[in-house]
């Protein structure tokens, strides 16, 4: 029993073989679909790892990194024939000489005083006194007086050195005489000179005005006038008490320019009487004017007659000034 069984198993399995044989045979001839015979993804018995295929895009990753680089630069230098064209500069250089103008001193008056001696090369203080005034003036027509003091007198630093200190001591005033009409003409001064430019210094000090006793000048001043050169105010309301004080000399300098041959001072009343210590006339030469002539020393270097035919002293009396 046991043999028959045993033949019967094998004869079994012999003829499955072939079937499974035959069936192979079959579907070899005739093509299967794809994953028939594969092993079905993901069974319980798979113990395969399934393989993944990945379509990956390629990304392009850029790193940054500090890094140090050195650049080196080729500078490619191309060597010419250098040409070298011979250039000539002239330079014109224009030299202007400038000369400070000259200053030659033609009149100089002591108004109210003596004669004094000048300290350097120029003319002498001409005297114009009481008795005796000096001939450029109009000291009779228009009734002004003179006086002097012994006081010291302290100078601003407005007077040029060597300029005399007994020329401010004396001082000549033109009074004006109420109800008295002949004194009324204003004290003036006329100079004959060439027409051109100058330089006129007045020279002025209060020495009779002070600030107590008979000359207080709370109850004599103030004293104020007008100065006129050339026609022209240079002066208005001028208190010398005020600026100087008493005893106190400066100078005071105007440059005008003279067309008519005569050089015209004036001095207006305002408040008391006008008041004057010292005249200068100063020629100022520009270098266009030859001044050989003008060596004066204050008497009037050439003749009236002559230089200002038409306006001889004696013809103006009309004006306040007295005949020569």
């Amino acid at each position: 029993m046991s043999g028959s069984s045993s033949g019967g198993f094998i004869h079994g399995i012999l003829i499955g073989g072939g079937v499974v044989f035959f069936v192979a045979g079959i579907l070899i001839v005739t093509g299967v679909p794809g994953g028939v015979l594969q092993p079905a993804s993901g069974g319980a018995n798979d113990t395969s790892t399934p393989v993944e295929t990945t379509q990956t895009t390629p990304t392009a990753t850029t790193t940054t990194a500090a890094q140090t680089t050195q650049t080196t630069r080729t500078t490619s230098t191309t060597t010419r024939p250098s040409t070298t064209t011979a250039r000539t500069t002239t330079t014109t250089q224009t030299t202007t000489a400038t000369t400070a103008p000259s200053k030659t001193v033609r009149y100089r008056v002591n108004v109210g005083g003596r004669r004094l001696s000048s300290s350097d090369t120029g003319p002498n203080w001409l005297a114009d006194t009481e008795n005796g005034p000096v001939r450029f003036g109009n000291a009779r027509v228009s009734g002004s007086h003179t006086n002097r003091t012994n006081d010291p007198i302290a100078m601003t630093p407005a007077v040029p050195a060597g300029t005399p200190e007994a020329m401010f001591q004396s001082r000549r005033y033109d009074a004006d005489t109420k109800n008295d009409r002949t004194d009324d003409t204003e004290m003036q001064y006329r100079f004959p000179v060439r027409s051109g430019k100058y330089e006129v210094r007045l020279y002025f000090a209060e020495t009779y005005l002070g600030n107590s006793g008979w000359n207080d000048h709370k109850k004599e001043g103030p004293r104020e006038f007008d100065v006129e050169i050339e026609g022209e105010r240079v002066l208005h309301k001028y208190n010398m008490y005020k600026e100087l004080g008493h005893d106190r000399g400066t100078m005071k300098s105007y440059t005008v320019t003279v067309r008519d041959g005569t050089l015209h001072l004036k001095f207006l009343h305002r408040k008391e009487d006008p008041m004057l210590s010292g005249i200068e006339i100063v020629r100022v030469n520009d270098g266009n004017v030859n001044n050989s002539r003008d060596g004066s020393d204050g008497t009037d270097g050439w003749s009236w007659s002559r230089d200002v035919p038409t306006q001889p002293l004696a013809a103006v009396t009309d004006s306040g000034f007295e005949p020569a």
